[in-house]
């Protein structure tokens, strides 16, 4: 799978499962919301999030996106929480589906988890062995 296929993979799965931790407590949840931008991978959130304040102790993060069939890509890197206007009336732009959750892109409760990926894997065999993708 090269990086342009994964892309499309985790735009074809629509929703990602984003796993963060404090250091001590671990949480994983369903994101939508999602949209790559060049080689970062942008996913809208509330500030007084748990995952937020996760972030906030270890910036350090980890997606899986899966399929029906079990095939499945998990992107992980360094993540930093993002409250410029820019980018988030970009990602709104991206996904209309925001202003259900978000009236107005400029509410300060609405901020952007920018993840930088380096470490890449997928699974889409079934000997159950992770192919490392390449940015």
């Amino acid at each position: 799978m090269t990086f342009e296929e994964l892309k499309q993979f985790t735009k074809q799965t629509g929703w990602g499962y984003l796993a963060t931790t404090d250091g001590k407590n671990v949480g994983v949840r369903p994101m939508g919301g999602l949209a790559w931008k060049d080689n970062q991978l942008l996913c809208a959130t509330y500030t007084p999030s748990d995952k937020v304040k996760q972030l906030e102790k270890v910036p350090y993060a980890e997606y899986c996106f899966c399929d029906s069939a079990g095939k499945h890509v998990r992107i992980a890197g360094p993540c930093l929480i993002s409250t410029d206007n820019d980018e988030k009336l970009w990602l709104y732009k991206q996904k209309p589906e925001l202003a259900q959750y978000f009236p107005d892109p400029k509410m300060p409760e609405y901020v952007i988890i920018k993840m930088t990926p380096d470490n890449l894997r997928a699974m889409s065999s079934t000997d159950m062995t992770y192919e490392q993708i390449r940015i």
